[in-house]
């Protein structure tokens, strides 16, 4: 397997010029262009605060920003799996005539969406500033975060780009997992509020990203940080699961080829 990561790595040149292309081909005949990577998240989060804290109040402390901390992490993971589904299928000419690691294409999409997401962070500043919230150390929590966030978007990525090639329903499948978890990941709301703690443990366990987002939430917004033992069960479970998509992805790699 390292070896196989070994090789991904120098195809790097490769994968800067994909994300590139993506990025333009995302943004050609945009007025706005780039804009676009903060106008979304606000516009999102002026939705769910009509929604939720003016109609129904949500009761939580600086709801804009804890918003922000969710929805912009979430709209990467939700748009590099929704995207990465179809991948490999989209790709078949180009994977049938040139060598190349086959989850570049996966890679590239996950990638593309983190530069978006990096662009939508910038967003927090001013509201981070607006809210007067302090920085503190566990900023510099967020390479690490970040990291292990990734791991597990792409092996997720992976494990459904794999499966989209043998059975095409999965990419219909897929939007519906990602609007289910989207309501089962607390982004909008609170769910240390909503849980008594023998169930929030069993949620935090099963939900990794919850955790993920406590913790942008922690870093961004002094918020409080989960408990040691849920961060260490959710970094186990991205590792693995960048592990479990990786080995999934390459011991079919020659079927998929076959069957594109």
């Amino acid at each position: 397997m390292l070896k196989k990561l070994l090789e991904l790595y120098q195809y790097q040149e490769l994968v800067k010029i994909l994300v590139s292309r993506n990025l333009k081909v995302r943004y050609r005949n945009s007025v706005l262009g780039y804009a676009w990577t903060w106008l979304d998240p606000l516009m999102m989060m002026f939705i769910f605060i009509l929604i939720f804290d003016v109609l129904f109040k949500s009761g939580i402390k600086h709801f804009p920003l804890y918003l922000l901390c969710g929805l912009i992490p979430w709209t990467f993971f939700q748009n590099t799996t929704g995207e990465s589904v179809s991948s490999m299928t989209d790709n078949a000419g180009l994977i049938k005539r040139v060598y190349y690691p086959r989850e570049i294409f996966p890679l590239t999409i996950m990638l593309t969406h983190g530069v978006t997401m990096s662009l939508s962070l910038m967003v927090l500043i001013p509201v981070v500033l607006a809210f007067g919230v302090p920085i503190s150390a566990k900023i510099l929590l967020f390479p690490i975060i970040t990291i292990f966030f990734f791991l597990f978007t792409f092996g997720l990525s992976l494990i459904f780009a794999t499966m989209n090639v043998f059975m095409r329903d999965i990419k219909h499948i897929v939007p519906l997992i990602l609007k289910l978890w989207f309501y089962f990941t607390p982004i909008f709301y609170a769910a240390e509020k909503m849980m008594p703690e023998r169930i929030l443990d069993i949620y935090m366990f099963v939900n990794p990203l919850a955790v993920v987002l406590t913790l942008f939430r922690s870093m961004f917004m002094n918020y409080d940080v989960p408990k040691p033992i849920h961060i260490a069960f959710a970094l186990v479970e991205c590792l693995l699961l960048f592990l479990l998509g990786y080995v999934f992805f390459k011991k079919n790699e020659d079927l998929m080829i076959k069957r594109i």
